[in-house]
C-alpha cells in the first residue's frame, strides 16, 4: 500500500488478563517491530487497583470499576493470614485497613500504582480474600452509615448494579472485592511528529504508538487524544506524505508482496494448528499465554527489581522446555 495506518491498541494482554478484549493482542504492532519499526517505552503500563477479581479459569478479560469508588470505600483485609470468615463476621479489631495505616495523609486515596502494589502485597502475604485469595475488600459500610443509603446509591448506583450483575453480590450489603488489573499501555511503536514509524509510510495512532495517545496518556483524556491524533494523521500527515512521494501502482506480482503473502498464510496455518492442539498437539495457546502472563505479572508488573527480572529470565527456558521441547 502507499500508506498504512495501524490503530490496533496496546499490549496489555501480555499480562494474560487485562481490561482489554482478548483479541487485542498487539500482534500487528509487534510484527511491525519485528520488520524494523522502533518500539519505545514498553515499561509504561497503567494498572488500576479497582477491578473485579478473576473468578474462574475461562475468563477472557477483567472488568474495570471506577476509581471514584475509593472516595468513599475503605480498603481492608483480615489481619490474620488465611482468615476465610465472611466479612460481616470479621470484627474491626481483626481488620487491617492497610492503606489508611501505612499512608495516613492519603488513606484510601493514594495514587493508583501505590494502591495496586499494596493490594498485591497483601495477597502475596496470604491475606487476600475470596475463593482465589486474589482480592481485597472495598467497604462502603461506614459511608452508608455516615451519608445514608440514598446518597451513596446516587453516587455509585450504576457501578453497584454492574458489580452485582457480574458477581451476584450487592455492595450496599457486603463489601466489594477488588484486585489490580492492567488497563492501559503507554509504550508502543515509536513515531515522529507526523505519527509515522521508522518504516516510511507506516503510521501508528492511538494506543499502539508511544506518543500522543501513549506516554501522554499519563495525564490526558483517552477519548480526546484518540480523536485528536486520528484526525491529525488523516488530515495532515497522510496528505503531506502522499503529496510529497511518487508511487508506482502496487502489484500483486511484486516480489515483496508475494513474500509477505506466503509469510502470512504460513503464520495463519500455524496459529490455527496451535489453537487446536498447541505445539506438538499437547498444549493450547491459552495455556502458554497464561503461564507467560503470570511470569510478567509477578516480575515485571506493578513492581520491578533486579532479582525479579533475573528470576523471570531464569524461568523462560523452563517454560520453553515445558511447552515446546518436551
Amino acid at each position: 500500500a502507499d500508506a498504512v495506518i495501524l490503530a490496533t491498541g496496546g499490549y496489555g494482554n501480555v499480562y494474560f488478563l487485562s481490561t482489554n478484549a482478548m483479541a487485542s493482542n498487539v500482534t500487528a504492532a509487534w510484527r511491525a517491530h519485528k520488520r524494523g519499526a522502533g518500539f519505545a517505552n514498553p515499561s509504561f503500563v497503567q494498572i488500576h487497583p479497582t477491578c473485579i477479581p478473576v473468578h474462574g479459569d475461562y475468563q477472557s478479560k477483567l472488568t474495570l470499576m471506577s476509581e471514584s469508588l475509593r472516595n468513599d470505600g475503605r480498603v481492608w483485609v483480615p489481619k490474620t493470614k488465611g482468615d476465610t470468615r465472611k466479612p460481616a463476621d470479621i470484627p474491626e479489631a481483626d481488620r487491617e485497613y492497610y492503606l489508611e495505616n501505612k499512608y495516613p495523609s492519603f488513606g484510601n486515596l493514594v495514587p493508583r500504582d501505590v494502591a495496586s502494589r499494596n493490594a498485591k502485597e497483601q495477597c502475596d502475604l496470604g491475606k487476600g480474600v475470596g475463593s482465589t485469595g486474589l482480592a481485597v475488600y472495598l467497604d462502603f459500610a461506614d459511608a452508608i452509615k455516615r451519608d445514608g443509603k440514598e446518597t451513596i446509591y446516587k453516587k455509585y448506583g450504576n457501578l453497584f448494579q454492574m458489580y452485582e450483575k457480574i458477581t451476584d453480590s450487592d455492595p450496599m450489603v457486603e463489601p466489594m472485592m477488588i484486585y489490580p488489573a492492567v488497563h492501559y499501555t503507554m509504550g508502543g511503536l515509536w513515531v515522529d511528529y507526523d505519527l509515522m514509524t521508522t518504516i516510511p509510510g507506516l503510521f501508528a495512532i492511538g494506543e499502539c504508538n508511544f506518543s500522543d495517545h501513549g506516554a501522554n496518556r499519563l495525564g490526558a483524556s483517552a477519548l480526546m487524544q484518540g480523536l485528536a491524533d486520528g484526525y491529525f494523521v488523516i488530515a495532515t500527515s497522510i496528505a503531506h506524505y502522499l503529496g510529497t512521494n511518487k508511487f508506482s501502482k502496487v502489484s500483486e506480482h511484486d516480489p515483496s508482496f508475494i513474500e509477505s503473502k506466503r509469510w502470512v498464510e504460513d503464520r495463519i496455518s500455524k496459529i490455527l494448528k496451535n489453537s487446536v492442539g498447541g505445539p506438538a498437539g499437547k498444549f493450547t495457546v491459552d495455556e502458554i499465554h497464561k503461564e507467560l502472563g503470570r511470569l510478567m505479572w509477578d516480575n515485571c508488573g506493578m513492581a520491578r527489581n533486579n532479582a525479579g527480572l533475573e528470576s523471570a529470565l531464569d524461568q523462560l527456558p523452563k517454560i520453553r522446555q515445558k511447552f515446546w521441547d518436551s
